[in-house]
């Protein structure tokens, strides 16, 4: 590995209405009296009709309005497929779709309720549909909802079949440190932002506490309402942290009741751990949360998980592989979870070829010097960085295997591949780069051929399990 540092109408209120049917007038005699009745006959019937307009005015709104905080994302090939994510207003709502900005000539697909797995009731109804059979690097328009109320037509881009050069962008924490409302909205822009200047990126990751409560239904829709402008245009592929995880069950559960992922994780943790594939690169998402005991899952169960991260990445062949958990690796601060997470997941990273690892939790902006086995390694290290990119911040970290670390500052990544290379590049929100790091792939570790057959074998006889 190459690794170079560097109001404008005036609306009366009910009450306001009410006041005025409530006033006394003092009337001389008969013909004035018939005169009032009839002005207040007229002026009821008036108001009668206003708020007839009004009510038909905020049910349309109140409709259109439901039927957003759309999201993309991949749950199958990212050349072919795209999955739309949305709140709907009724169970019948549905995705239109055509290469016409217009939707002229629109195909149409029927949503499906998003499983509930909290039990947690939401506003609106939770939609999904997976768009397939589409044609390879071609910009698509669609838009949510039924008859009567769609939402306005967005776009998106299929990726090309084995796309050399592209980018995306990654997203460390965003949680929140003092007012959600303020903050949700805060990352919302930033997002935004990042999108606006660099608007070639073919996708998004975020590496978990997106949350601050994962019990929360408010942050959930103020996370949303912040994110939907941008993730209506590009798939977000996170995975979940220690916030999203406060169930007594251990489980992300409204974080699987918000994101419609790939379903290719072993039983039981699908969507918790997934894989795919952009173009040269695969990127494996792992909940390494499960190390700290909330699931309480045995040895036998946290076995089966290093079994299925194995197979995942011995059995791709892309040169770029890209990995994202919540709980670095090698943490900088004391966690007995990294630690256990590093024990279990480091020497598979290093063994099978990973270049760059994705991580959160610690709140500050972190990239380590290239490692193997726990030691500085220019040669042939793997990459860590931590990002964070909402506005809780830690202002310590322990720096003695760190090559940049960054303070009180909220930033995000750029990860560009070309061919054989790579940079990462951090920007604050607004847009100044404070870091750079150029890579090339990692080579396959010190693994005999016997090793990486066997290894073969156990992720081609797992597979059969899961499919049976």
């Amino acid at each position: 590995m190459v690794y170079w540092p560097k109001t404008s109408e005036r609306v009366f209120s009910a009450n306001q209405w009410a006041g005025m049917d409530n006033c006394i007038c003092l009337l001389p005699h008969a013909p004035t009296i018939m005169r009032w009745k009839m002005k207040r006959t007229k002026r009821v019937l008036s108001i009668m009709l206003i708020v007839l307009m009004l009510s038909g005015i905020f049910a349309v709104s109140a409709a259109a309005a439901a039927s957003q905080r759309i999201m993309l994302s991949w749950t199958s090939e990212s050349a072919t497929t795209m999955t739309i994510t949305w709140v709907g207003d009724s169970e019948t709502a549905a995705v239109r779709y055509s290469l016409d900005r217009t939707l002229a000539d629109a195909l149409e697909v029927a949503g499906i309720p998003a499983p509930n797995k909290s039990l947690i009731e939401n506003d609106g109804v939770r939609m999904t549909a997976t768009l397939t059979g589409l044609t390879p690097a071609t910009t698509y328009w669609y838009a949510v909802g039924s008859d009567g109320n769609w939402s306005e037509a967005e776009s998106f881009t299929t990726a090309e079949v084995e796309a050399e050069s592209f980018s995306f962008m990654y997203f460390g924490d965003i949680q929140v440190a003092n007012n959600a409302a303020s903050e949700f909205a805060l990352w919302g822009e930033l997002a935004k932002d990042a999108y606006a200047r660099n608007p070639a990126a073919a996708f998004a990751l975020q590496g978990g506490d997106i949350v601050e409560s994962g019990i929360s239904t408010e942050q959930w829709a103020m996370f949303l309402n912040g994110a939907t402008d941008t993730f209506s245009r590009i798939p977000f592929m996170p995975t979940n942290g220690n916030h999203e995880s406060n169930f007594l069950s251990g489980k992300p559960e409204l974080y699987l009741d918000t994101f419609t992922l790939p379903q290719n994780g072993p039983e039981g943790f699908e969507e918790e751990f997934y894989s795919f594939d952009y173009g040269n690169a695969h990127i494996t998402v792992l909940n390494d949360w499960v190390f700290s005991g909330e699931q309480r899952l045995t040895n036998e169960q946290l076995a089966e998980l290093d079994s299925w991260v194995e197979n995942d990445l011995v059995y791709s062949s892309a040169p770029w592989k890209i990995v994202v958990t919540h709980v670095p690796i090698y943490a900088i601060h004391s966690d007995t979870t990294a630690n256990r997470a590093r024990e279990h997941w480091a020497p598979l990273f290093e063994k099978y070829g990973v270049s760059l690892v994705l991580v959160g939790h610690q709140h500050v902006y972190s990239r380590l010097k290239p490692l193997t086995d726990g030691e500085v390694d220019y040669e042939n290290g793997v990459a860590y960085i931590m990002g964070n990119s909402g506005h809780k911040h830690y202002s310590s970290a322990d720096e003695t295997l760190a090559e940049r670390t960054i303070y009180n500052t909220s930033n995000y990544q750029i990860i560009s591949i070309d061919g054989k290379s790579a940079t990462v590049q951090t920007f604050d929100g607004g847009g100044t780069e404070l870091d750079y790091a150029a890579l090339t792939p990692r080579t396959i570790g010190s693994i005999t051929r016997a090793e990486y057959i066997a290894a073969l074998y156990r992720h081609n006889h797992c597979s059969q399990l899961y499919d049976a």
